[in-house]
């Protein structure tokens, strides 16, 4: 065998190995392994009090989030606005906007996201804010004015996190979905 073809093969039995570590770290993680989807969110408190005051959580940029059916928890934004939390799916409001390389490391994500389209299904989710886990409930914002509202406050914040301001005009309504998590109702 030639060098290339033993090179070659090397490199396709190293993809597969880090491939196989890589679904049994996600499938026993406790969330996700920074921006790389994870599994079931263990750690922490389990706060039961349907009434939050999500004060705590306005400056936070970051949450892991997970769904509870299909089960999987994934790194996300997080926006509090009017006292409700709210979670933000990019569909192309800020990434299709962006300058430069993040735009492409956006798009690449964009490309393998579902989750927004399985919360619509079943909304059940657990939100692990600051170490603290809540059990609520995903429901999709469609009032127009408070979807206008909650685009205007990601828009200000992408534009502080890129430090530039977006290129071109808003994509349609639809480019950005919102989720208010609800406290769930015992079942």
């Amino acid at each position: 065998m030639s060098f290339v073809c033993c090179f070659g093969i090397a490199l396709l039995l190293l993809a597969v190995v880090l491939g196989g570590l890589m679904v049994l770290a996600r499938r026993f993680s406790d969330g996700p392994i920074g921006p790389i989807p994870g599994g079931v969110l263990r750690g922490g408190d389990l706060i039961a009090d349907a009434d939050v005051d999500w004060s705590f959580a306005a400056e936070t940029e970051l949450v892991q989030l997970q769904l509870v059916e299909p089960m999987g928890s994934r790194t996300t934004g997080v926006l509090v606005y009017e006292g409700q939390l709210y979670i933000p799916c990019d569909l192309g409001f800020i990434w299709r906007r962006a300058p430069g390389p993040a735009k492409w490391l956006m798009a690449l994500v964009w490309l393998v996201k579902t989750w927004h389209e399985q919360a619509l299904r079943d909304g059940r989710v657990v939100v692990r804010i600051e170490g603290n886990r809540y059990e609520r409930q995903a429901v999709k914002v469609n009032e127009p004015q408070l979807l206008e509202a909650l685009r205007g406050s990601v828009e200000e914040r992408a534009v502080a996190l890129l430090s530039s301001p977006l290129r071109g005009a808003s994509p349609d309504t639809d480019a950005i979905w919102f989720f208010r998590l609800d406290p769930r109702s015992p079942t």
